[in-house]
């Protein structure tokens, strides 16, 4: 699945979740859940704030990285698509790692 349909799929949610100040804390339990499940309290906490200090750098650099104006420029398409690639490209040797290490189904 491309990253556009997912993103089709999961911004309802996501939208509610930012609206209600809890999106980047529901996606940090999913993550935990997900790749340390079982992990003591002090672990899961310097996660999550791994996680969040990830998020904000991630929300900066997205906020100047886009061109300034209410029109999404072709700049901006390209910023964001070179962006989710990298994500994707990451996600895939992730998984790949689990995969082989026997961690994930």
């Amino acid at each position: 699945m491309d990253w556009q349909t997912k993103l089709r799929i999961a911004r309802p949610a996501a939208r509610k979740l930012a609206r209600q100040g809890r999106l980047i804390d529901e996606t940090f339990k999913i993550f935990q859940r997900t790749v340390f499940p079982g992990a003591p309290p002090d672990q899961v906490a310097a996660l999550r704030t791994t996680f969040f200090a990830g998020a904000q750098e991630v929300f900066v650099l997205m906020t100047a990285g886009v061109d300034e104006g209410d029109e999404i420029t072709d700049g901006d398409m390209a910023f964001m698509q070179g962006w989710a690639e990298e994500l994707e490209r990451f996600h895939a040797k992730t998984i790949a790692a689990a995969q082989a290490s026997g961690k994930r189904q």
